[in-house]
């Protein structure tokens, strides 16, 4: 690319800096910072005299003249301003994710930021207004139309979302994205980034359900031509954005087939829109994760279209062999609805392992994407499930055994590969061999009772990947075992209890397993009870009478009362006057 390109400079960024967590969205916040100071310095629109600042500051003076006649970093500057307050709002919407819920406090932050990202890009738009190259420029106006978008749906809090300025705002924006790719003036990767961000917003509040990608193109291509005073529009056609839908036409009917062969069961299909939809998912061959979002909204639309003519069916009282058919076919209708999921699912998991395995960051960041892998796991698991539970699934040996062993597969990705190696990374090495011993015998039950009998869709689970499983469990446990070792036995000798050094046990037997030299004085505190000196019984115990007690046992409270006595005898009393003073 010969040209500037903005959204090269803001998610081209995020894609190769591989921005996932929290932390990352804020140490790109603070590269925003770094490079908006150094680019005011070169464009000398800092302020040193603060005092009465308002009327010196340079930046909200930038308008189109700066940009066209000075430099066209003036226009870089005020995009990173809007980027930077878009790259604070993913951090608090990811630190909410793992959370569960935003903050009163973050939610007032994230409307205000969207608030001023959305300012940024109209006061954008305004600066660049008279740029000469047509890509650039309209790379400008797509980042308003996302800014925009962010803010409607995040941002505005408001109980009902303006679907319609969303879609069309979306919709333009993907337009100009797959105008820009074809002629190869954007990156495939930032498009694509681009697309899978806001794809799922387009048709959830687009006015008509897209289903499939033609419907997709059709919705967007019609936008196109129905918004042709848009400056983003007026951009694209002039040069040479074709918005006829001649190569998107919607096939009026598809090749549908008769009879549906599942396993043992031969069904025929007797309903024409059931038979058109099946065919239609089934030609869907899914390369990316949204073409499995396609092909599950037509097994969607095939198993409500199954089931309500199996109700009109029982109400005409057909005969028992059509309805046999009916529910064979139904039942292939779930379990082809529900293996789609699964391998979708699998897609995610296979991305998430592979992110793990060549994963080197912190403790929290790993923690962060176990528990995404934890959540797609017990997604896929709970799918299988109920796959299991379908009629003629669980009478079907074979199947049954190679979905168990499928549910063991990745279960024990997850204990094994993940939370065995977290135990490890915080040295409990104990723990971390006990779920390579556990996931070893588990997977060595499931292949003993029977191995991969069938074969599933999609190949989530292959001989090869089970080998594969096993290998890495096995590694994983060679490398802990001696440090369990090690630790099993220092965690032995810190819970002894306390033995007595050999001199406490002076003038007592001592015997030959007694004499250790590391134990000859007391090294550490010994902490015993000590029973208190009672000397308030000692004070009392002479005015204490017991009425029982034998004539023979001497009671010293009658000897200490002889002695006043004789004293008494021999000390005369004083005589005090006529008696009144004496004693």
């Amino acid at each position: 690319m010969s040209h500037y390109s903005p959204l090269g400079a803001t998610y081209g960024v995020r894609i190769n800096q591989f921005l996932e967590t929290p932390e990352d969205f804020d140490k790109y916040h603070a590269k925003l910072n770094r490079k908006l100071q150094k680019l005011r310095h070169h464009c000398r629109l800092t302020t040193k005299d603060t005092k009465k600042y308002s009327s010196k500051e340079k930046y909200s003076k930038i308008g189109h003249e700066e940009y066209d006649t000075k430099s066209k970093l003036f226009g870089t500057i005020v995009l990173l301003h809007a980027e930077r307050d878009l790259a604070l709002v993913e951090a608090l919407k990811l630190k909410a994710r793992q959370r569960g819920s935003l903050k009163s406090s973050e939610r007032k932050v994230t409307a205000t930021r969207l608030k001023k990202a959305h300012t940024t890009s109209q006061r954008l738009l305004e600066i660049t207004q008279n740029e000469s190259n047509w890509a650039t420029r309209l790379e400008y106006l797509v980042y308003d139309k996302l800014c925009q978008v962010e803010y409607l749906v995040f941002g505005k809090q408001v109980k009902r979302k303006n679907s319609s300025v969303i879609a069309k705002d979306l919709a333009l924006a993907f337009a100009a994205l797959q105008h820009l790719q074809q002629l190869e003036k954007l990156d495939k990767d930032v498009s694509e980034a681009i697309t899978s961000k806001f794809e799922y917003l387009l048709r959830q509040h687009a006015d008509a359900a897209l289903f499939t990608t033609k419907e997709l193109q059709v919705f967007i291509k019609g936008q196109v031509q129905a918004n042709t005073i848009d400056p983003l529009v007026k951009v694209l056609i002039d040069n040479g954005f074709d918005s006829q839908n001649n190569d998107v036409e919607m096939e009026s009917e598809a090749t549908a087939a008769r009879q549906v062969q599942w396993r043992s069961f031969t069904a025929k299909i007797k309903d024409s829109k059931v038979a058109e939809v099946i065919s239609e998912a089934s030609k869907i061959q899914p390369k990316e994760l949204s073409d499995y979002s396609t092909q599950l909204a037509k097994w969607q639309e095939a198993l409500n279209a199954q089931r309500s003519f199996i109700e009109k069916s029982q109400e005409d009282e057909q005969d028992e062999d059509h309805g046999e058919d009916d529910q064979i076919l139904l039942t292939y209708i779930q379990y082809s609805s529900y293996f789609t999921t699964v391998e979708r699912d699998d897609q995610i998991f296979q991305q998430l392992w592979k992110q793990w395995t060549s994963a080197k960051g912190s403790i929290v960041g790993k923690l962060t994407k176990y528990k995404e892998i934890e959540r797609i796991v017990s997604n896929i698991v709970t799918y299988l499930g109920q796959i299991m539970e379908l009629p003629g699934v669980y009478s079907d040996d074979e199947l049954l055994s190679t979905l168990k062993i499928a549910v063991a597969y990745y279960q024990l990705h997850l204990t094994a590969g993940c939370l065995a190696s977290l135990y490890q990374a915080k040295n409990k090495y104990l723990e971390s061999l006990a779920l390579y011993v556990d996931a070893h015998k588990r997977l060595d039950s499931c292949l003993q009772e029977s191995g991969i009998e069938a074969s599933l869709p999609g190949n989530i689970i292959t001989p090869e990947k089970i080998k594969t499983l096993g290998d890495m469990i096995i590694a994983g446990s060679n490398s802990v075992i001696a440090l369990a070792e090690f630790e099993k036995v220092t965690s032995c000798n810190s819970s002894k209890k306390y033995f007595p050094t050999l001199l406490e046990l002076l003038g007592k037997p001592v015997g030959p397993q007694d004499v250790d030299i590391k134990n000859l004085f007391p090294m550490r505190p010994r902490i015993m009870p000590v029973s208190a000196k009672p000397n308030l019984f000692d004070l009392a115990f002479n005015y204490i009478t017991y009425v029982d007690q034998p004539q023979g046992t001497p009671q010293p409270v009658e000897h200490l009362s002889e002695e006043p006595a004789q004293s008494q005898t021999e000390i005369p009393k004083k005589k005090g006057i006529f008696g009144l003073f004496g004693r």
